[in-house]
């Protein structure tokens, strides 16, 4: 049985963790107030907002979008490549940004619930290394060097670069100053208020944590974990950046937990290393 600072030592790259225990209270930290790029782990601030908009009147979950053509985003999802004129829920669109990461979906939802509001949410609970201010569209362009207002030619060219593995180094979207980032520490202060229903009504916090159940990648937290285990979350990853944050219901009860890596030299094992960080968590809580 690995403890958390020998699993973490196996990690090619930087990590930083943080889990918390929602029924002792117990926490484990481990460099978890440092300041990581969240990738696509950035839709779960996007899905509490939201939800917390729909509780103010603000969003119909029931509602029908037109996804317009200029937020097709670059990178994973499938809404990118359907025919124009497509209108789906606003619910829709929170499942489609969470269990397949569907960056269009994520862009639509971004500019529906207002990047201000956003940050400013995330300020008021004290998340104070969380800054997102870029889209997906945005990140991507900027951290694959694309500068053009063709569509279809700015979504080709960023697939390309993703596929080559090929970012540009000090771009606005790899910087700690100017791209999405937030900590573990954070990131567990965010679900913890999710999970105690602080930041929405009943119904919204069940939507919400029904959402993040849903995930389909479960390569990270879930992954090395007894088979069953019930886990809300969502992953991230860009070059050189993997992530997964989420609640684990284990038999000791819940708990709270933020695996974010940068500097990743090894994109084949990163994940296997990352799920035996999240097994040796487990393993302390259920000691």
């Amino acid at each position: 049985m690995a403890t958390l600072e020998q699993a973490a030592a196996d990690v090619p790259g930087h990590v930083g963790v943080a889990a918390k225990h929602l029924d002792s209270r117990e926490e484990l930290h481990l460099r978890s107030d440092e300041a990581y790029f969240t990738a696509s782990t950035f839709k779960v601030p996007i899905l509490a907002e939201l939800y917390r908009q729909v509780d103010a009147g603000l969003i119909d979950p029931a509602g029908r979008v037109k996804v317009p053509d200029e937020l097709r985003a670059p990178g994973s999802g499938v809404l990118k490549e359907l025919a124009a004129g497509l209108r789906p829920t606003v619910h829709d669109l929170a499942l489609l940004m969470i269990i397949i990461s569907d960056n269009t979906a994520t862009d639509t939802l971004y500019h529906m619930v207002g990047r201000d509001r956003l940050n400013e949410t995330m300020q008021d609970l004290g998340l104070s290394r969380t800054r997102l201010p870029m889209s997906c569209r945005e990140m991507l362009y900027s951290m694959c060097g694309v500068d053009t207002e063709d569509i279809e030619r700015g979504n080709e060219m960023v697939a390309s670069a993703l596929a080559l593995w090929k970012v540009v180094p000090g771009s606005p979207g790899l910087s700690e100053d100017h791209g999405d980032v937030s900590s573990p520490a954070d990131m567990v202060k965010l679900l913890q208020a999710v999970y105690d229903g602080e930041m929405h009504s009943p119904g919204s916090r069940e939507a919400v944590m029904d959402i993040l159940r849903r995930q389909q990648a479960a390569t990270i937290i879930p992954a090395d974990l007894p088979p069953g285990t019930d886990v809300a979350h969502k992953t991230g990853g860009v070059p050189t950046v993997r992530c997964d944050v989420g609640i684990v219901f284990s038999p000791s009860g819940p708990y709270t937990i933020a695996i974010m890596a940068k500097k990743v030299t090894d994109v084949k094992s990163i994940d296997r290393s990352l799920a035996a960080v999240s097994r040796a968590v487990y393993d302390h809580f259920n000691r």
